[in-house]
């Protein structure tokens, strides 16, 4: 093995061992290394997934003129909607591994169901529509080894996903006439460790191969308590979104249109999530004359 290509196996298991923080979903891409040393790419996908996440936390009650009440919260997305819109530069450290860089724009929605501690008759129902906020990530691949048609890599991503925060009221389901009105903010991090073999068939490539993800993330809510229509009080409520790891399945399609553009079309499923996602990458140093 050369000492470039044992760099780049090296840093992408330091990467795994690397505590995660992170999901929502993002394209995966070519899961090998696509540039050559010195070359350069820039690239634009488009993803939509959905995902089942719980969170736990703690709801903070200060009514007018009482002492503050404080209650343990549950809370299941179920179905939790993302579309991401990603740019990136990517960059050829050597032959055989590449890094690169992401910047976009997200957005999410669910249905949120907030039960509380000791538990009520029926939880709580609020409805996240978050407007589009800001999304970036970074990410590395590499090839280990080429074997006539076959090429074997892996890759390994960190995508924060960041949607703008969502206005709501529900009702209490356990005080009658009493109305939570205030913002939803949700934001995590997703962390993605693949491992794929790539088929070569002239312009075509197609892969598959699992991978590992991890998610961490911050469901918090705040705003005034109404008592029939009258402003009783406020509330703040944090809860953390935590994750075991979860294996899934990754595959995809690459298609080289030209020398100097790829087309790639890929899915992604875990037991409770998937994500279908389409990319275009140009090599703009080939219209200067560079490698």
């Amino acid at each position: 093995m050369s000492v470039q290509r044992a760099t780049a196996l090296a840093i992408l298991v330091g990467l795994v061992s690397y505590p995660s923080t992170v999901r929502g979903g993002a394209p995966m891409g070519l899961p090998i290394a696509a540039l050559e040393e010195g070359q350069w790419s820039v690239g634009l996908g488009y993803g939509y997934g959905e995902a089942d996440y719980e969170a736990s936390g703690l709801n903070v009650q200060y009514p007018d003129g009482s002492s503050p009440t404080y209650a343990a919260e549950f809370i299941d997305l179920n179905g939790y909607r993302t579309r991401v819109a990603l740019g990136s530069f990517a960059y050829g450290i050597c032959d055989n591994w590449d890094l690169f860089a992401r910047l976009g724009f997200c957005d999410g929605r669910d249905r949120l169901s907030i039960h509380t501690a000791p538990p009520s008759g029926s939880p709580e129902r609020v409805s996240l529509d978050g407007d589009t906020g800001l999304a970036w990530g970074l990410g590395t691949r590499a090839t280990f080894c080429h074997w006539g048609p076959w090429r074997f890599g892996g890759l390994i991503q960190i995508t924060w996903l960041d949607p703008d925060s969502s206005r709501y009221t529900s009702s209490d389901p356990d005080v009658a006439d009493t109305v939570w009105a205030g913002d939803v903010d949700i934001e995590f991090w997703q962390t993605q460790v693949a491992l794929a073999a790539v088929y070569q068939i002239d312009t075509l490539s197609f892969w598959a191969g699992p991978f590992l993800e991890f998610v961490e993330g911050d469901l918090d809510r705040s705003g005034r308590i109404l008592v029939d229509g009258a402003d009783a009080g406020r509330f703040t409520s944090s809860a953390d979104i935590q994750e075991t790891a979860q294996l899934g399945l990754h595959a995809g399609i690459n298609w080289e249109a030209t020398a100097k553009i790829d087309c790639r079309l890929e899915g992604q499923w875990t037991r409770d999530s998937w994500f279908f996602g389409v990319s275009g990458v140009m090599r703009p140093d080939q219209w200067f004359g560079q490698p």
